[in-house]
């Protein structure tokens, strides 16, 4: 087997056929890097291994984020500023675009399919994004509000209560928590909502009041009576609930089955 010389290697053209993307270069430019997939591929040792068809290789690869693993063999590096690295697995990438969003885990797939040795940025995981941190903690609280609805719920049935009525306006009214106290007084477990008023109740009525009111039903059935009204007037925006519990719902005989102390 004869042995090729550089200047030889630095004629060969090369024709890459990767997922159907075409891509030319030098056998110089693959050889140079001898521990690489291609590298190995191309060597004169396994040029007689080598198939091409209509004088194309044909890798069954990435063709888009091919372009990134050729730029490696012709420059020794990855140009990461021009690339913006996502956890998503969209990819949008053309040959003449810049600035291009790919995914990061398909992108460093690529990069260890073809050996190359390139140390990998952003080895700590990828920081969050704003909206995400903002989504997880109205998620919180919309936990905590629908529990506080359950233990509010929970208590009132203690207290034989047909009709829980709520309150929730936009802004802080005056005297406040002096309307709150005084509540407080007729309807002890309404304590419970009491720190999502004024503006945090509303808002969370505003945009999940369909979905808090179909988990309350899921908790206690779908006997209880959900009534949510939207209000408006010049001075500001207010919504007004009311919880209503059937009243046949006590029934005296299974009160006392349930008991701990039941009629002997």
């Amino acid at each position: 087997m004869s042995v090729t010389t550089d200047s030889e290697a630095s004629r060969e053209r090369i024709i890459l056929n990767v997922g159907g993307v075409k891509y030319e270069t030098y056998r110089s430019t693959l050889i140079a890097y001898p521990t690489t997939l291609l590298g190995t591929m191309f060597a004169d040792r396994n040029k007689e291994l080598l198939s091409p068809v209509n004088g194309e290789h044909f890798i069954d690869r990435d063709g888009q984020l091919f372009r990134y693993i050729l730029q490696f063999y012709r420059t020794g590096k990855v140009h990461w500023h021009d690339i913006h690295l996502t956890s998503s697995s969209s990819i949008d990438i053309t040959p003449t675009t810049y600035n291009i969003t790919v995914s990061r885990d398909e992108l460093f797939a690529e990069i260890d399919y073809f050996q190359l040795p390139i140390p990998l940025p952003l080895s700590q995981p990828e920081p969050p994004l704003l909206s995400q941190q903002a989504q997880k903690a109205a998620a919180l609280k919309l936990d905590e509000f629908i529990q506080a609805f359950q233990k509010c719920i929970f208590e009132a049935m203690q207290f034989f209560e047909t009709t829980i009525p709520f309150t929730f306006y936009r802004i802080v009214r005056e005297n406040q928590e002096l309307r709150w106290d005084e509540h407080e007084k007729v309807a002890p477990f309404v304590k419970y909502l009491r720190p999502f008023a004024p503006y945090v109740g509303y808002e969370l009525l505003d945009r999940f009041g369909i979905e808090i009111r179909n988990r309350l039903k899921l908790k206690f059935g779908d006997d209880l009576d959900w009534k949510l009204e939207k209000h408006s007037d010049t001075k500001m925006d207010f919504y007004r609930l009311a919880i209503n519990i059937p009243e046949d719902v006590y029934d005296n005989s299974k009160i006392l089955q349930y008991s701990s102390y039941p009629d002997s």
